[in-house]
C-alpha cells in the first residue's frame, strides 16, 4: 500500500540559506506516484531538496550520505547556534571530505552543530533509517529549542537491531511524531532509507522546529510530556 503523509502549511524563511534557495528548479517529473509528492515539492520550492537531475528527484532511490547532509543543513542548520564542542572546526575534522566538494559546507555545518559524524564519513555511502533519523534529531536539538524530556520508551519489536548510541534519538523522534512503527511494531533501523522517506521525515522535522520556535521558550520546561517516573 502506498504511504501518504498529511501536508501542513510551512514557512521556511528562517530555515533555508540563500544558497539553498537558488537551487529550486523545474518540477520533478518522477514524483507523481510518490506518497511524499507534496512534501518533496514544498521542500524543493525553498531549496531544501534538489534532484539527481533538473527534473528528476529519484524518490525510490537510496539516499547517499552527502545528499542527506545537504538536506539537513539546508533545512535545519542555517540558524542553529554552534555546538559547545570546540575541539576543532569541521573543515579540519573530516579526512574524507574534499574541500572543493559540493557537499563540503554541509558536513562542516553538521559537525560544527554537534552531529556526531565520524571523521572518515563516506559521502557516497548509503544511509540507514536509524542514521538519518539520528542526525535529524541531533540537528533539531542543536537549535536549543527542545528541552530535555523524560520518556516511557516505545516498545520496538526489532529493538535488538538498533545501534545502542541511537536509541535515545530514535525514541525522541517517535515521541515527536517524526517517524512511526509499522503494524508489527517494527522500526526497521537497518533499512537503507530512500530519498522520498528522508524528505518526509525532514519535512516533519522542519514543521516541528517552526512550531517550537513560535510557541515554546527553550528555557522553560514543556507543559506536558511523558514521564517514566
Amino acid at each position: 500500500m502506498k504511504k501518504t503523509w498529511t501536508v501542513t502549511a510551512l514557512s521556511f524563511a528562517l530555515l533555508v540559506s540563500a544558497a539553498g534557495s537558488a537551487l529550486a528548479s523545474a518540477s520533478f517529473r518522477d514524483i507523481g506516484e510518490s506518497g511524499a509528492k507534496q512534501q518533496i515539492e514544498a521542500l524543493q520550492a525553498k531549496g531544501v531538496v534538489t534532484g539527481v537531475a533538473a527534473d528528476r528527484f529519484a524518490p525510490g532511490e537510496r539516499l547517499l550520505l552527502a545528499q542527506g547532509m545537504a538536506m539537513i543543513a539546508r533545512g535545519l542548520l542555517a540558524d542553529a547556534p554552534a555546538s559547545d564542542d570546540k575541539t576543532g572546526p569541521g573543515g579540519a575534522y573530516f579526512t574524507s571530505i574534499p574541500a572543493d566538494a559540493w557537499y563540503h559546507a554541509s558536513f562542516v555545518a553538521a559537525h560544527d552543530r554537534g552531529l556526531d559524524l565520524p571523521a572518515d564519513a563516506d559521502p557516497a555511502g548509503a544511509v540507514t533509517k536509524e542514521q538519518f533519523v539520528h542526525y535529524v534529531m541531533q540537528a533539531l536539538e542543536s537549535t536549543k529549542r527542545f528541552p530535555m524530556i523524560n520518556l516511557v520508551p516505545a516498545a520496538l519489536a526489532d529493538e535488538d537491531q538498533l545501534t545502542v548510541e541511537y536509541q535515545g534519538t530514535i525514541q525522541r523522534a517517535l515521541h515527536y511524531g517524526l517517524v512511526d512503527l509499522d503494524e508489527s511494531g517494527r522500526f526497521h533501523p537497518q533499512t537503507q532509507i530512500t530519498r522520498e522517506d528522508a524528505a518526509s521525515i525532514l519535512y516533519k522535522a522542519i514543521a516541528l522546529y517552526e512550531k517550537q520556535a513560535k510557541t515554546n521558550d527553550p528555557t522553560k520546561p514543556q507543559s506536558s510530556q511523558d514521564s517514566s517516573k
